[in-house]
């Protein structure tokens, strides 16, 4: 575990340290991210300037929503897409064999090597989104109910981890996955909207295929105090299904892999 850790520290002070010889990518970055984030801002005034709830949440609860997505989709353009673009790349080009001959579990490997540090700015977008929110809603944050959108927060990383991943491993049988993703990605931005605003079949989706119910939903609802403990010990036990499922289609996969001989 500790060296798992350290090599993950390494990484990502190498791409710190690539990413500083080019600040103006933060620049650039930062402007991105205002516009994104004034555009969505906007939206949500207009939407809320002809209704006062939609689908059950009011404006600064749907508010938190959108600052837990933006959080989470930032995370998934700091590491995990950045690094499935190069697994695809690796197994394509059978430049894999070099991460199956390391010491290290291979899933671990291809799961921390890339790092957009600049992207971290819409971490830091969403937190303040959902900041404001909380404090206009008036509501004062437990100590208990921070540690327990910490919790739910980092379980809707790992379901979204584990959803990219298994549309990577695609990649050991097709050639051309990129438009599953850009399918992921549609499917996926329904997320910054409650679920319950969605027709049932695309409710299942959202709950049970693209899980963003669980992912997004559930943190916005923690820190919104909309949740019961219930709901947080079913997004659980969704997250650790994807990763056990996760974990049996990786090491099958491995399996199907020829190397750059084949």
């Amino acid at each position: 575990m500790r060296r798992a850790v350290s090599l993950a520290w390494h990484y990502f002070r190498l791409a710190v340290m690539n990413e500083l010889q080019y600040r103006m990518n933060f620049f650039i970055q930062l402007l991105e991210s205002a516009i994104a984030l004034v555009t969505a801002l906007v939206v949500l005034a207009l939407v809320y300037s002809h209704t006062d709830t939609l689908g059950g949440w009011n404006r600064y609860e749907l508010q938190a929503l959108l600052g837990v997505y933006t959080v989470l989709m930032a995370v998934i353009r700091v590491s995990m897409q950045p690094n499935i673009e190069r697994l695809i790349g690796d197994i394509h080009q059978g430049n894999f064999d070099f991460v199956l001959t390391k010491p290290m579990d291979a899933q671990w490997q291809v799961s921390i090597r890339e790092v957009r540090v600049w992207q971290l700015i819409d971490v830091v977008a969403g937190l303040l989104i959902m900041g404001d929110a909380v404090w206009r809603l008036g509501r004062q944050i437990s100590l208990w109910q921070a540690g327990l959108f910490g919790v739910t927060l980092l379980l809707g990383i790992a379901i979204l981890y584990a959803v990219w991943m298994l549309i990577g491993c695609i990649a050991f049988w097709a050639i051309r996955i990129d438009n599953i993703f850009e399918l992921f990605d549609n499917v996926a931005s329904a997320g910054r909207l409650p679920v319950t605003i969605y027709p049932g079949w695309m409710r299942i989706i959202l709950t049970y295929i693209v899980p963003m119910a669980f992912a997004v939903t559930v943190p916005a609802e923690v820190i919104t105090a909309r949740v019961d403990l219930a709901t947080v010990g079913v997004q659980a036990v969704v997250a650790l299904g994807f990763l056990g499922l996760l974990r049996v289609v990786w090491r099958w996969s491995l399996t199907q892999y020829s190397g750059a001989s084949a």
